[in-house]
């Protein structure tokens, strides 16, 4: 296992747990780089399942179980449906408009205007948008993120309520690519080392988010958000 690799990995869980998203983003050109694409899809996704797993772990009992469940109730179909059909979508078209929704979602969250209500029905439609895209494009963590915001929790009940429907949407993936036989036993060995790197990351991040106020909390979110998704916009 490529140092580099470790270091990224170790990187990308820092950023997951700080701010909720961006880690798979750190995390898959460098694999990439290492591995193709074909082998470094299904190996980030094991290390960012084990990841995710990790942070629920480490917030248990902050997680929102209910709010979660009514988002995995869409996200979890969708997420299927788009991983089988991810070749035949226009992937630089639909990162392109991902973006431009979660940089205008982002905007009216830093601005005070963006309070969505606090029900099922809100949950249920967020979760079947990111899980379709999600399986379509791989990017997952922005647009659940923008979801789980509009629920206005503590740091660290955001990071792993988040993460308890990352961790699901993700088992959901590898039980596709398990059917697409694109997982093997060199996937989830990278994938291990890589996730072992990614919790000593999490652990670290997860104890300083926890002294932090939730509206400052929530600005920074989305001001990382709007960076981001700018990168996504102009990389597409």
């Amino acid at each position: 296992m490529n140092i580099l690799l470790i270091l990224t990995g170790f990187v990308a869980g820092l950023l997951s747990s700080s701010i909720g998203f961006g880690g798979g983003m750190v995390l898959l050109p460098v694999a990439i780089y290492f591995f193709g694409i074909e082998v470094a899809v299904p190996v980030c996704t094991f290390a960012q399942l084990l990841s995710n797993f990790s942070r629920v772990v480490i917030g248990l009992k902050d997680v929102k179980w209910k709010q979660a469940g009514w988002f995995l109730v869409t996200a979890v179909p969708l997420t299927a449906l788009g991983a089988y059909s991810f070749s035949i979508a226009p992937t630089s078209l639909m990162t392109k408009i991902v973006s431009i929704f979660l940089i205008i979602f982002a905007i009216l969250k830093l601005r005070g205007k963006m309070t969505l209500p606090h029900r099922p029905a809100t949950m249920l439609i967020g979760g079947g948008v990111t899980g379709l895209i999600n399986g379509l494009l791989g990017i997952s963590g922005p647009l659940s993120s923008a979801v789980f915001l509009t629920l206005d929790l503590s740091p660290v009940s955001y990071i792993a309520s988040e993460a308890f429907a990352a961790t699901v949407m993700h088992v959901v993936k590898i039980a596709v690519y398990g059917k697409l036989n694109l997982v093997t036993l060199p996937i989830v060995y990278n994938g291990l080392a890589i996730a072992a790197a990614m919790i000593v990351g999490n652990l670290l991040a997860m104890k300083t988010i926890g002294r932090i106020k939730g509206k400052v909390y929530q600005k920074v979110v989305a001001g990382c958000m709007i960076a981001l998704s700018l990168f996504l916009f102009f990389t597409a």
